[in-house]
């Protein structure tokens, strides 16, 4: 298999079950997509904090690594793009959480660099089928964007496998446990914007201290 292949397998099923959630949605009743929601974001609460708990950072580094990467995002405006190209604060909610649970974890990182350094993308497709079905129930609720963050599936996974291709071991011990703790965080508050919490905070505008801090 050619690097890249799991990533790509990967964001085609992201695309297949948001097709398949939005199409599926109006036949799921009210209370079970809330369930579902509340369940999804009780589940990235959880794993956020297992994030922050596993992972000891370089705390200095991380916090110039938010500030810096927090001010490129609000400069550079991503998320205020982003709903223009949605049309719509649902669907931009439902683009960043997806992308936030489809990227940042272990599996990932681990997955990208394995399927880059040594060819093996088995680690890669059972997390593409997870994402899959996960998608279909993000999609039935959050609609259209969910099917979007399959580009960005696509540009981070198939950029870390690219590296782990070209440059082997390219990512320190400490690089990645400050991108899994900034990860973390990151995925806290997505959890709170599930639960319809910190409205107000443009958490796409942070993203880039989690892709600068893979190569710190």
């Amino acid at each position: 298999m050619f690097p890249g292949f799991g990533t790509l397998v990967n964001a085609s099923l992201i695309v297949v079950g948001s097709f398949l959630g939005i199409k599926a949605r109006r036949y799921i009743p009210h209370s079970i997509k809330e369930g579902t929601i509340n369940a999804i974001g009780l589940f990235t609460l959880m794993l956020g904090i297992k994030l922050l708990y596993e992972n000891r950072p370089e705390t200095l580094k991380v916090f110039f690594l938010l500030a810096f990467g927090s001010i490129l995002g609000h400069l550079i405006k991503l998320e205020e793009k982003l709903q223009e190209l949605l049309k719509g604060n649902e669907s931009t909610k439902g683009f960043i959480s997806a992308s936030l649970l489809f990227t940042v974890g272990p599996m990932t990182l681990l997955g990208c660099i394995l399927e880059g350094s040594k060819a093996d993308s088995s680690l890669l497709l059972s997390k593409a089928f997870m994402d899959g079905f996960s998608s279909v129930i993000l999609a039935s609720s959050m609609g259209k964007g969910v099917a979007f963050s399959a580009l960005f599936v696509l540009v981070f996974q198939g950029m870390l496998t690219f590296f782990a291709f070209y440059l082997g071991s390219f990512i320190s011990q400490s690089s990645m446990a400050n991108t899994l703790f900034i990860g973390g965080g990151l995925i806290i508050l997505t959890s709170a914007k599930i639960f319809g919490l910190l409205d107000r905070v443009k958490l796409l505008n942070i993203f880039p201290s989690l892709v600068i801090s893979l190569f710190v």
